[in-house]
């Protein structure tokens, strides 16, 4: 399989040379590098995390450290004939640990949305599919094998010129390998389940870049071993998008969430919920990426069933004399546990802070490639256990291509 990604990077590079003249800033995001008949396809690759992990399993005492790197060959296709858009994206990461074999993975990914552009009515269809070893979030530890699909659906109709409503439905499941645990707990008994929602939204037009979204949705979140987590969830969400083409692109969006389990064991919680991802380029050469998030997640422990989880990530990448430049980011996360109102008694149980902080040098030879040397500190703190908290360091290499955006 190692061979495989291999060969799929040295193709990928091969077609990288053409496309090096293009630029990031004001190009059609829908720019594919290489064209199969009526077919736009857009190849990428990583080679990330080249170098030694000096915590494996974020052991709070004794950590071991191995060798390790990761591959990533993927592929965007677009089509666009009349009245339609078809997307269709792919990816494979091959994970390798040269001592701690369990910790080796094949991971696939891949997403599919088509669209129909009927003048005023717009209908699609869209459905993501993964199978991965990694782990599933900050919380757990565990590299565990799960999968999860979704299926969803939706329409908008063009009420005026800047002026769109639209209904959606989406189903997602998310299903753990059985037999997987970790600190005791059955991950498939309290992470396995089905999340139904339906949305309406209206959307305007604000300028030829920007557009405002409010959104409200309902949620049913139904587990299959665990009723007792059963809940349901009304959003009112308020977004702003911008486009890739505008100084300020991406997406920014706080709203409220009312989440009510139907069990009268766990408390319930209304209050704000956000995420944000976006970007902006600074003077041509200082580019700022902010990722934020608040929001309810599911734990995987029985006593504290569920956290509010804030907090994000800001990188600062600064472009150098010719092709090379430096970066640096930090982040935090704060988890906010909510326990089990019987075997609690109300108590906050206490929160988990994950910190990090990084930097690095990259050399770009060609705009969709970049080579850079990273370094990265990690550390997690616990007000419920000692044998929770962890730290880690790595210094470690990384290829990219595919990417007008520094990684």
């Amino acid at each position: 399989m190692v061979r495989r990604a291999v060969l799929l990077g040295c193709l990928a590079l091969v077609h990288a040379i053409p496309a090096g003249a293009q630029s990031t800033q004001g190009v059609d995001p829908d720019a594919s590098t290489t064209h199969l008949g009526p077919i736009g396809i857009t190849p990428t690759f990583f080679l990330r995390a080249v170098g030694r992990d000096d915590n494996v399993f974020n052991d709070a005492v004794n950590p071991k450290s191995d060798y390790t790197f990761t591959l990533v060959p993927g592929a965007k296709m677009l089509l666009k004939p009349r009245f339609l858009r078809l997307e269709y994206i792919t990816s494979t990461e091959y994970v390798y640990y040269r001592q701690y074999k369990t910790e080796r993975s094949t991971n696939n990914s891949s997403a599919l949305r088509v669209q129909f552009n009927l003048a005023r009515i717009q209908p699609y269809v869209t459905t993501t599919g993964s199978s991965s070893k990694e782990r599933i979030n900050t919380e757990v530890d565990k590299r565990a094998r799960h999968r999860e699909r979704m299926y969803g659906g939706g329409v908008g109709v063009k009420l005026g010129s800047r002026f769109t409503l639209g209904s959606a439905v989406r189903f997602t499941r998310l299903e753990f390998d059985p037999g997987a645990t970790f600190r005791g707990e059955d991950l498939a008994r309290n992470f396995n389940s089905d999340l139904r929602s339906i949305e309406t939204s209206a959307i305007i037009e604000l300028t030829p870049f920007t557009s405002f979204t409010l959104a409200v949705s309902r949620e049913q979140q139904l587990f299959a071993q665990s009723h007792e987590r059963d809940s349901d969830s009304w959003r009112v969400t308020p977004t702003f998008s911008f486009s890739p083409q505008a100084v300020l692109n991406g997406a920014i969006s706080f709203g409220y969430r009312r989440f009510t389990p139907r069990s009268p064991a766990l408390p319930a919680f209304s209050g704000l919920v956000a995420t944000a991802t976006a970007g902006t380029t600074l003077w041509s050469r200082y580019r700022l990426d902010m990722i934020f998030g608040r929001d309810l997640r599911y734990s995987y422990q029985a006593d504290t069933p569920y956290y509010l989880m804030t907090g994000g990530t800001l990188t600062v990448t600064v472009s150098l004399a010719g092709p090379f430049d430096l970066q640096a980011n930090g982040s935090r996360q704060i988890l906010a546990y909510r326990g089990n109102l019987v075997t609690l008694n109300t108590k906050l149980p206490g929160d988990d802070t994950v910190t990090g902080y990084g930097g690095g040098f990259g050399y770009r030879p060609i705009e969709r490639l970049r080579i850079g040397i990273n370094a990265g500190w990690s550390q997690r703190d616990s007000q419920l256990a000692s044998d929770r908290e962890f730290k880690n360091r790595r210094i470690f290499g990384a290829l990219t291509w595919g990417t007008g955006g520094a990684q």
